[in-house]
């Protein structure tokens, strides 16, 4: 199991960005609807599909109680990312999908809104989950899928030291359709 727990809090600087990851609040629920409200046609290309009850505070109650659950369970570890020099919230950093045992292993996915992209916030984020998932969790690999049009997210993880495997066929079924992905990753021993 990880030292990691609900009040995980990390922080990430790179070239003109430096924020804060801590796991999603209830507190949090406002600026987090309405970031996403504004930036729903700028991540429809690399998300799955929006369900209509997905912005509702029940929704994201419900989405709490999984992440909390997760995060005990050593499973997750989903961040809300905050920019450091005003605590506005400006996307999302996800460790999932974790493997204990002979894998240690995770899958790391983020977002940032479309007024907060290329200003170092998402290469920030990135590097802090990367750091987070191999000094407190332990982990040995972390893998990131992303599309090959997603030339931005592809120059995040190349800069973060990911080093692309492959592609994956059918990897994710993104705004109603299977896409290919290409397939990063960044080991410990890195």
């Amino acid at each position: 199991m990880s030292k990691a727990n609900t009040n995980t809090v990390l922080t990430g600087l790179a070239s003109g960005g430096s924020v804060i990851l801590r796991h999603p609040r209830w507190a949090d629920y406002d600026a987090w609807a309405e970031l996403r409200r504004e930036n729903q046609s700028y991540l429809t290309p690399w998300e799955p599909e929006w369900d209509e009850r997905h912005l509702t505070r029940l929704a994201y109650r419900s989405r709490l109680a999984k992440f909390k659950k997760m995060v005990g369970n050593d499973e997750a570890f989903p961040f809300h990312v905050f920019r450091a020099s005003d605590d506005r919230l400006i996307g999302a950093c996800n460790i999932t999908h974790i493997q204990r045992q002979v894998a240690q292993s995770a899958q790391l996915g983020y977002w940032v809104g479309e007024h907060y992209a290329r200003q170092g916030f998402a290469r920030a984020s990135v590097s802090a989950a990367t750091k987070f998932c191999f000094e407190t969790l332990g982990l040995h690999r972390i893998e990131a899928g992303v599309q090959s049009e997603n030339a931005a997210s592809i120059k995040v993880l190349k800069s973060a030291g990911f080093l692309r495997e492959g592609t994956a066929r059918g990897y994710l079924k993104i705004n109603g359709h299977w896409e290919d992905h290409d397939i990063y990753a960044k080991l410990s021993s890195d």
